[in-house]
């Protein structure tokens, strides 16, 4: 571990290096991690956790990946002026 500091509302943020790895990590005052950057052989992870998390761009945005999944416990929503499936 490089080390960790203490941030606003019980929150801390530590950096740590392992042998492959690079590791950047938000924890909340329970614990439980909010953000974490990690930086592999393989490339960039991000991970978010929260009660809520919002994307919001003026032009747009754009997911490409070789697999995409979506979930929901309850509903899931898909809105727009056109909606084009493929």
């Amino acid at each position: 571990m490089l080390g960790t500091v203490e941030l606003q509302h019980g929150r801390s943020l530590t950096l740590a290096s392992s042998g492959d790895a690079e590791e950047l990590e938000v924890r909340a005052a329970s614990g439980a991690v909010e953000l974490r950057i990690k930086l592999t052989e393989d490339g960039l992870v991000l991970q978010l956790e929260g009660a809520r998390i919002s994307l919001k761009a003026e032009q747009s945005i754009d997911l490409e990946s070789s697999s995409i999944n979506l979930s929901a416990d309850a509903d899931l929503r898909i809105r727009g002026g056109r909606v084009y499936i493929n």
